[in-house]
């Protein structure tokens, strides 16, 4: 009984170390919508407006949070956890870059509409497979079967499909869609990563790579689902093209 509380206190503690995080990332993310300029007309301003803003406001990020979030801040690897997380929380909430995110993606639609590439191509298969290492940080996109399905601690799913040609490999997925259903055939966008670090990962998956997955579509429904702040990167994918990692 003793263990099991223990082991109860220490998934409560960690929900509550996570919940911390997200609401001090989204007040520093609000901070920084409030500060760019109202004036923008494309997503290309965007960035230099960002970088402005993220300087002023994270330098000030321990005048944000209040004296509970404050001794988060100091606790390992939180301030990266933070910083990595504004952006997409910025895509998600504010308006601003929401409108111009937006307005991007509309004004993508008729020329790739237009265009003879076929949209949302595929660039692996299943012999593929067999070298990922040589792909690793590379952008790749594959139709997959759904053999397994895990719940991941983040309440992501973590699952192995089944490739064209053969072969398996698994998907950490960085976005909930619902598609993640054994014998689902989905296509899947996303980097090539290495497992090594993740224990989840290392119970179910023998190989030494895996995906993170930011784009999915279920091949029946035609339905997708991505991550917010990978827009521009499915639009290019959208129109023909496989968007290439950032380096």
């Amino acid at each position: 009984m003793k263990k099991i509380a223990t082991l109860i206190l220490s998934l409560c503690c960690l929900t509550g170390y996570s919940q911390s995080i997200e609401t001090i990332t989204k007040k520093v993310s609000d901070k920084i919508c409030d500060c760019i300029k109202d004036d923008l007309t494309s997503y290309s301003e965007i960035k230099p407006e960002f970088n402005r803003c993220y300087d002023k406001e994270f330098n000030n990020i321990f005048s944000i949070v209040n004296s509970e979030e404050q001794k988060i801040l100091t606790q390992p690897g939180a301030l990266e956890k933070i910083k990595s997380g504004i952006v997409s929380t910025l895509n998600s909430n504010c308006d601003k870059i929401k409108k111009l995110i937006q307005s991007e993606l509309d004004n993508s639609v008729e020329p790739a509409a237009k265009s003879r590439a076929i949209p949302c191509p595929t660039n692996f298969t299943g012999t593929d497979a067999v070298k990922m290492g040589k792909r690793s940080g590379e952008i790749i996109a594959f139709n997959g079967l759904v053999t397994q399905v895990y719940s991941a601690h983040n309440g992501k799913p973590y699952y192995e499909v089944k490739l064209e040609g053969g072969n398996t490999i698994w998907i950490a997925s960085l976005v909930t869609s619902g598609y993640e259903v054994k014998g689902n055939i989905l296509r899947i966008l996303g980097y090539v990563a290495k497992a090594e670090n993740d224990e989840f990962a290392a119970k179910h998956n023998k190989a030494d790579y895996h995906i993170l997955a930011f784009c999915i579509i279920d091949l029946k429904t035609k339905q997708m689902a991505m991550l917010p702040g990978s827009e521009l990167q499915v639009k290019q994918w959208v129109s023909g093209e496989i968007p290439k990692a950032e380096k």
